[in-house]
């Protein structure tokens, strides 16, 4: 028997359903492709603490949850087909209980997690849905997927967001195998974060070097936005043709962007294109 070709990436990809690939789904299956990785698909049955209410809700829920992560474990030839059309190797698997804390787990032997972001989440705020929680807990940048795109050529042309952040730099760390295959990376360049301490003489990265040392070859922009900080980057990035964005996720207080507003939460309100984000 042939040995299996190697997939130096993991993928993980979220899927809310078991039925249909999603927008997670077509955008997952192409990055997989475009980095020969090894995509995993997992769907998560949930487990609600509300049907622990009453005894009787516990043993009727229960006996539903089963079920679903029965049928859940079956769909596995869906996933085999899909990743056969394109010639990808992976797996299907599926959990039941906490959507948040099954992504996370996984996270931690994955390279990238692609989730899709609900168009509305009545659950909870953005900055306290599954989306932002999942980044704060995953082990591994997190692809956030806008409902309604289908981007099959997604990581061909990508708008890099810089400010020198931790979380910025966890992104880009991420984004290196994406952005070592695209046909254009425009970085911009906003202003640097300062280092709440007020210590003026901590070593900070030159990204230009850094980047070309690796051989990604990138173009360079400043990037001002006095305010609406989120809508002038997505702008940017539609000029640019962009298809996907790289940014650090929640680099101030998730309370404080909440409250007075922040480019991670306008972006994750609005922006139609896929955001590859840390934190």
């Amino acid at each position: 028997m042939a040995e299996p070709a190697a997939c130096p990436f993991d993928i993980l990809v979220h899927l809310r359903r078991t039925d249909a690939l999603g927008s997670a789904g077509t955008v997952g299956l192409a990055l997989a492709q475009r980095l020969h990785a090894y995509a995993t698909g997992l769907h998560v049955v949930p487990m609600s603490p509300v049907a622990f209410a009453s005894p009787e809700a516990v043993a009727l829920y229960v006996n539903e949850a089963e079920g679903a992560y029965r049928d859940a474990l079956q769909r596995a030839p869906f996933w085999q087909a899909e990743l056969d059309a394109r010639g990808l190797q992976g797996t299907w698997s599926a959990s039941q209980g906490d959507v948040i804390e099954s992504l996370c787990q996984a996270s931690r032997w994955s390279d990238l997690v692609v989730v899709e972001r609900p168009q509305l989440n009545p659950d909870a705020p953005t900055g306290w849905g599954l989306v932002s929680r999942t980044v704060f807990g995953a082990s591994a940048p997190i692809v956030v997927v806008p409902e309604r795109v289908r981007g099959d050529t997604v990581g061909r042309r990508i708008a890099v967001a810089w400010n020198g952040s931790r979380e910025a730099a966890l992104a880009i760390r991420g984004a290196l195998p994406l952005l070592a295959r695209a046909e254009h990376v425009q970085v911009f360049e906003g202003e640097p974060v300062d280092n709440p301490l007020g210590l003026r003489f901590l070593p900070r990265l030159d990204l230009r070097p850094w980047l070309a040392r690796r051989g990604i070859v990138a173009s360079y922009g400043a990037f001002t936005a006095r305010k609406d900080c989120g809508a002038a980057l997505l702008d940017a990035a539609h000029a640019i043709d962009a298809d996907l964005v790289v940014m650090g996720a929640w680099g101030h207080s998730r309370i404080a962007e909440l409250v007075l507003g922040g480019t991670t939460r306008h972006l994750f309100q609005h922006s139609d294109l896929p955001l590859l984000v840390a934190h």
